[in-house]
């Protein structure tokens, strides 16, 4: 054999190794990509998840635009003033009760002397008609179920982040407007777009950052997230207690949301898992380079040489509910996730709204839940590494248990402290670890396909729980303390009840179609198949 042939073995052996291909799962590349966390990949994850932290401060805004001074007003009718002298004059006088129980009225028998201003002062929400305030912070929830249920077809039709983006607008133009909301029944429309806007941004930018993470990141990044929301509790806190004119907490707040909306708008790109799932493999290898160099990786692989091992998966709305009745143990693990979802929000906004019942100093309260609610979640990144999702999620709620009972004692610690308040505020943090990691496990639980949907439609019911926790703190003002305590307890033990009929996903891969799901659940009718098989058509035994 001559040299010229061998030249030209030489050459064909070489052209077969170039275009030879590597059959990786897109989880197989993003783990290969991340090579650990450096300054440029964390700023790029605290701009996708800014506008999280507007989901906690138009939620908590109405305690401090629409806070009620009960100890905050003065006499200026002979009736009031007849009453105070029978008080022998004491300060004590000027509180709910002897104005709630006479039946006092706001500018004929008492005038409010805050140095702040709320639209409860404004509108007349007090005494009577305090339940006015609850209805108001409980129509974000309804606008929160409204925006969740229609956005399970924006999310998987359109992707994650068109949808974020749209929710976004549609919360920034309502709180801005609210600016000058003329009347109480303006606000419950503003309230209602504010929870479509924002729980739709809440959900697709979630979604977004999960499918971007590796497997070994998918706990911290979780916790990350939620620790982003939970600034923006600590913002509003501030925002309220530094502004003291209810119109321009709506306004700041507002612009807030355009702000950090820029990053999302104009930088990041659409999901590469989305991408894949709609057929579009060229264009999710691109992000998935572009990703590389902002982990600083970019040998990590050639995506020209990579072939990506994915099912193509095109359903309209319907079509996908329809797979829930065809694959059981997704239909078990969707409804499980719904008790857990309305539970874990029941006492998560069952205590938010209820420490100004708790404590006296409204602001000293929220800092001190809100500083507890970042604790909350930054605990659960050692919790997932050292328990697993399902475990850790049992530690928790077995110690809210222990607190919630403890709570119901009568025991004064100092005079600004009550043993119900420590327990209460340890019950609220280990409650919310649990609420952080609800998040982290329905996202890993659902497959891509479907992840939108059922994501939105958790939360959804997760909003009837928080809408039902908000009027728990009335039952602080008609019935025994222990009453709401004990409800706490209760709804924690169904929450923990659930969660153990639900499958650990520690360490597993995300999956991609209901099929995997089935693979993934043990269930011998669906078998691991190959690349280029359609998952969805395969007929089982």
């Amino acid at each position: 054999m001559g040299l010229a042939t061998w030249e030209k073995l030489d050459a064909g052996d070489e052209k077969t190794e170039e275009t030879k291909k590597e059959s990786l799962t897109i989880d197989q590349v993003v783990d290969k990509i991340y090579k650990g966390i450096n300054i440029k990949l964390l700023l790029v994850f605290i701009a996708a998840t800014g506008t999280n932290t507007q989901t906690a401060a138009q939620v908590y805004m109405t305690i401090f635009t629409g806070f009620i001074p009960y100890s905050e007003w003065t006499c200026v009718s002979e009736k009031c003033l007849n009453l105070f002298a029978e008080s022998n004059y004491s300060q004590a006088f000027y509180t709910a009760k002897p104005m709630c129980t006479n039946q006092l009225v706001a500018g004929t028998d008492f005038n409010w002397t805050s140095e702040r201003t709320s639209f409860s002062m404004d509108w007349g929400i007090y005494c009577e008609s305090e339940s006015k305030l609850s209805v108001v912070s409980s129509f974000f929830f309804i606008g929160a179920f409204i925006g969740l249920v229609s956005s399970t077809a924006v999310f998987d039709r359109f992707g994650r982040k068109k949808g974020a983006v749209i929710g976004n607008f549609i919360a920034g133009i309502a709180t801005i407007c609210a600016t000058w909301c003329p009347s109480y029944e303006v606000m419950l429309a503003v309230r209602v777009l504010q929870g479509i806007g924002m729980f739709m941004n809440l959900t697709g930018i979630y979604c977004w950052a999960v499918e971007f993470s590796p497997t070994y990141l998918r706990g911290s990044l979780s916790a990350f997230i939620l620790i982003m929301w939970s600034v923006g509790y600590v913002i509003i806190v501030l925002i309220g207690y530094l502004i003291p004119y209810w119109r321009y907490i709506f306004l700041v707040t507002g612009a807030l949301n355009f702000v950090l909306l820029i990053p999302i708008l104009f930088i990041f790109p659409i999901s590469p898992r989305y991408a894949l799932v709609r057929g579009r493999e060229e264009e999710a290898k691109r992000i998935l380079k572009s990703f590389s160099q902002v982990c600083d990786n970019e040998k990590a692989l050639d995506m020209d040489r990579v072939e990506l091992i994915y099912t193509t998966r095109v359903q309209n709305f319907f079509e996908q509910f329809r797979d829930f009745k065809e694959y059981p143990s997704l239909r078990k693990q969707t409804l499980l996730c719904f008790i857990c979802w309305f539970a874990v929000a029941f006492l998560f906004y069952g205590f938010d709204f209820g420490w100004g019942k708790i404590s006296k100093d409204l602001y000293t309260s929220y800092l001190f839940a809100a500083l507890g609610k970042v604790l909350s979640f930054a605990i659960t990144i050692p919790a997932c590494h050292f328990l697993g999702r399902k475990r850790a999620v049992q530690f928790f709620l077995m110690f809210g248990i222990i607190f919630f009972f403890l709570a119901m004692t009568d025991v004064q610690i100092t005079e600004e402290w009550t043993l119900e308040f420590a327990a209460c505020l340890v019950g609220s943090i280990v409650t919310s670890s649990a609420y952080a990691i609800n998040y982290l496990y329905t996202s890993e639980l659902a497959p891509t396909t479907h992840r939108g949907t059922v994501m939105s439609l958790s939360s959804s019911c997760a909003r009837i729980g928080s809408f039902s926790g908000i009027y728990t703190t009335l039952l602080y003002d008609i019935t025994d303390r222990r009453v709401p305590l004990a409800l706490f307890a209760g709804m924690t033990i169904v929450y923990m009840v659930a969660v153990s009929f639900l499958n650990d996903t520690t360490g597993k891969n995300i999956p991609e179609t209901p099929y995997d799901v089935e693979v993934l659940a043990g269930n011998e009718k669906y078998q691991p198949v190959e690349n280029g098989v359609d998952k969805m058509k395969l007929e089982t035994a």
